[in-house]
């Protein structure tokens, strides 16, 4: 009796989907019956022996955390571009020094929309109890922005994935992984974006030499409202002396003029914060596009230090400089994600706010791209002239070496001749014969030339070449025409 308790206790604790009873066998040979940390198991014959997890891999599941038991059902479904994704869960590091979320919302006030920044959280501990707590009706968008070194600790998956309900493909991009790939339609309207990065590395001694990172950024709209809810992912904590300003028009002459700040290192995740303060939050709440374009002006400010910084080091180097590849197909890569403002699955985009912001960055990024593409050709004409040069400069060094060994060889070939004048015996030819046989031999290959030069320009061109030029042409004073 306590037996059949304790089994049909255990029972109840296991996922039938997880563990599956074999099927029923009219032939069966043995049946030893184990208990094991109260779980009873049949072993069948081996006539009819089916395939179960083991107690070990039952335990392995049953301590997955839902967002990656999520991920790896849908591996196990079908869905092979998410195995790294499952890999990084199960093997990457829980928690990650360094990590900083701050989460800004926008809602209606006494004086109407106001922003509103908590307290930043450094653990999982934090983000869970701050999602736990149920979001205001007056909160009409909710950006998470999360800071850290390269990749995410597993435990920012799992709170951002599982409290938001985040599509897995995001996370994925976010780790580097190759299975992130999919056709262009499934990438213009999935719910997120990924932005190449790239700013200017002080910590090297080439000038020209940049930091590369990516900004990942989700939108996802609210189920009940018009609200929206954002993720913002920024995989560096790189800080840099700018000011958001240096993005916004400055205020007309004899206006009144913001009070001065100093300036001090700040992320890229700090300065989208202090971004907030030139944006319309009316316009915020309608368009995704518009309240995230400042990260977008960020990384078009940043791409056009480098490549004038690039174009500086080959103008003072009077060459082309040593620096880094691949700034061009970023450049681009942020381009295309301006022409869908975004994402095509995100909403607003018929708002005016979004066209308009999307007209002025797309004319930035253009001009940025043919900026770059006419950097590379004037690098690549450079290095055709150095090539030109360098080929120039080995011929000369030949031809030197040349005239200075022709002396020598001639020398050689005379004293090695068997004559009569060197040899002492009168039955070898004179010296003189040598000479005149040379000269003869180069006066016919002279008239050869100099006839089939005729000909041709006769057939070619249909008239006849002047001696001058007929004898320029064989002896090399000219090319053929």
């Amino acid at each position: 009796m306590a037996s059949s308790n304790r089994k049909s206790t255990s029972s109840s604790q296991v996922d039938p989907n997880l563990l599956s009873s074999p099927p029923r066998s009219q032939t069966i040979d043995v049946i030893e019956h184990r208990i094991d940390a109260g779980l009873d198991s049949i072993k069948p014959s081996k006539k009819n022996r089916t395939t179960q997890l083991s107690l070990q891999e039952w335990e392995q599941r049953s301590q997955r955390q839902p967002y990656h038991d999520y991920v790896h059902r849908l591996v196990g479904a079908g869905w092979d571009n998410l195995s790294d994704l499952d890999q990084y869960l199960r093997t990457a590091p829980v928690q990650e020094p360094g990590l900083i979320i701050s989460v800004l919302d926008i809602g209606h006030g006494m004086e109407g929309l106001k922003k509103k920044r908590w307290p930043d959280m450094n653990s999982e501990v934090e983000l869970k109890d701050f999602m736990s707590k149920k979001r205001g009706f007056d909160v009409k968008v909710r950006l998470y922005l999360a800071e850290y070194a390269d990749r995410p600790a597993t435990c920012v998956i799992e709170a951002l994935g599982s409290g938001l309900k985040l599509d897995p493909r995001f996370f994925s991009s976010s780790i580097h992984s190759h299975g992130h790939v999919f056709t262009p339609s499934q990438r213009h309207r999935a719910p997120y974006t990924v932005l190449g990065f790239g700013v200017l590395d002080s910590s090297t001694p080439r000038k020209t030499d940049a930091e590369k990172f990516k900004v990942l950024i989700y939108i996802q709209p609210d189920e009940h409202g018009d609200g929206w809810t954002g993720v913002i992912l920024f995989s560096s904590h790189t800080k840099i002396n700018l000011s958001p300003r240096i993005v916004t028009d400055p205020p007309p002459f004899q206006s009144q003029l913001p009070p001065p700040k100093r300036l001090e290192p700040a992320s890229f995740r700090e300065l989208y914060i202090q971004s907030f303060e030139f944006i319309d939050l009316e316009q915020a709440t309608k368009s995704p596009f518009y309240a995230v374009a400042n990260v977008f002006r960020l990384n078009c400010f940043c791409w056009n230090q480098i490549i004038t910084a690039i174009r500086e080091e080959d103008h003072r180097t009077g060459g082309i400089s040593d620096t880094t590849i691949g700034h061009a197909e970023e450049i681009k890569k942020s381009l295309s994600v301006v022409d869908r403002a975004g994402s095509l699955g995100w909403r607003g985009s018929d708002e005016q706010i979004t066209k308009d912001t999307q007209h002025e960055m797309v004319e930035d990024f253009s001009h940025l791209v043919d900026q770059t593409e006419l950097l590379w050709q004037t690098r690549d004409k450079m290095a055709s002239i150095r090539a030109t040069k360098s080929e120039a400069r080995w011929n000369s060094l030949t031809n030197a070496f040349t005239y200075l060994f022709a002396p020598v060889t001639i020398i050689t070939g005379v004293y090695g001749m068997n004559v009569s004048q060197i040899s002492g015996s009168s039955t070898n030819p004179n010296i003189w014969q040598f000479f005149v046989a040379v000269a003869v031999f180069n006066a016919a290959v002279v008239v050869a030339l100099a006839m089939w030069y005729w000909v041709s320009i006769q057939l070619r061109h249909g008239r006849s070449a002047g001696l001058k030029e007929v004898l320029g042409f064989a002896v090399g004073a000219q090319s053929m025409k």
